[in-house]
């Protein structure tokens, strides 16, 4: 039987998710005919009623919870932003696909110069008055939900004081 590598009581970020609180760690069966296996039970830190059993057997939605960064792991990520490594793709297709790969991988300096690659792209756009498509403004939304929770979580601030604490470490002003 696979060793639990978080307690209960103890908080991990859970992919797109967001901040959970592993609630228990139980053996459990889903079906009738299914043998129980031991599963993590995580409890979403926004939303209390949002449940996620995650079986200890399956390694990749085990993958896919860590621990929440620290402060000194956002002030990490902020420092080394100087190059956008995230470029626009033209087709949309291949776009949300490469958009998403970022958002697997959660809060990093690559999902920060994604939300900033999309920015630049929203900004061009309007001025011909255009706009970013629906699937990029989800990815958008997604993204900066995730970034928000994260950093306001590590960094004991709301998660409306997120924009301001980026701006400020960045050194940009805000537009009008």
């Amino acid at each position: 039987m696979k060793e639990a590598q978080y307690e209960v009581g103890q908080y991990v970020v859970y992919g797109t998710n967001g901040i959970c609180m592993v609630d228990n760690i139980e053996q459990m069966s889903f079906t009738a005919n299914q043998p129980k296996e031991m599963y993590y039970v995580l409890r979403q830190n926004k939303n209390r009623a949002t449940q996620f059993f995650v079986p200890l057997k399956n390694e990749a939605l085990l993958s896919k919870m860590r621990e929440p960064m620290q402060r000194e792991d956002i002030e990490d990520i902020l420092m080394g932003l100087s190059d956008n490594d995230v470029n626009w793709i033209g087709d949309r297709r291949d776009r949300a696909e490469y958009f998403k790969e970022i958002l697997s991988e959660g809060v990093s300096g690559r999902l920060l110069n994604m939300i900033t690659c999309i920015y630049e792209k929203k900004r061009e756009l309007a001025r011909i008055g255009k706009k970013i498509s629906i699937s990029d403004q989800t990815i958008l939304k997604t993204a900066e939900k995730l970034v928000q929770e994260e950093f306001a979580w590590a960094l004991e601030i709301d998660p409306e004081e997120v924009p301001a604490f980026i701006r400020k470490r960045l050194h940009i002003q805000e537009e009008d």
